[in-house]
């Protein structure tokens, strides 16, 4: 398995497996090809045998430089449980430590009991906050996202 930084060129294949791979709310396809071409450093995509089989798009925050936002992070079904994931965050965390960052931030759904795992597994920690409601057993940020859009941000 190559872990690798994602390029522009990457952005279409990584439309078609965030729709094939669907455990996640599809977004305006836009961001993909933005993560791709400004922040390509701090993107990644995971390839075996010349295949995808998961990416990261990340950033340094510009309001917050010590910070890096873990944006999304995917790996095909078929193929978690293998340390994927894990090792591209792994080199997240080490570029963005790189740049002088001391904290990473993600944000997912309550729902999305996979990504919570995953991101425990790794280490971080949920921020509670004055503003929060439990969504499905899980305590959220009501409304981060807008409203009706609470998030669990780690």
């Amino acid at each position: 398995m190559l872990v690798r930084n994602a390029f522009e060129n990457d952005f279409l294949e990584i439309v078609n497996r965030s729709r094939e791979w669907a455990d996640v709310v599809i977004e305006r396809e836009a961001i993909y090809h933005v993560m791709t071409t400004h922040f390509r450093g701090t993107c990644f995509v995971a390839e075996d045998r010349g295949q995808m089989i998961g990416y990261l798009l990340g950033f340094r925050s510009q309001t917050y430089p010590d910070e890096a936002y873990m944006h999304l992070l995917q790996v095909n079904p078929a193929m978690r449980g293998h340390g994927i994931g894990r090792r591209m965050f792994n080199q997240f965390e080490a570029t963005a430590r790189g740049m002088g960052c001391k904290k990473i931030v993600a944000a997912s759904r309550p729902q999305n009991k996979t990504a919570m795992a995953f991101y425990e597994g790794v280490g971080l920690k949920p921020v509670r906050t004055d503003n929060m409601i439990e969504v499905d057993g899980v305590l959220a940020i009501k409304d981060y996202n807008g409203p009706g859009k609470h998030v669990v941000l780690w």
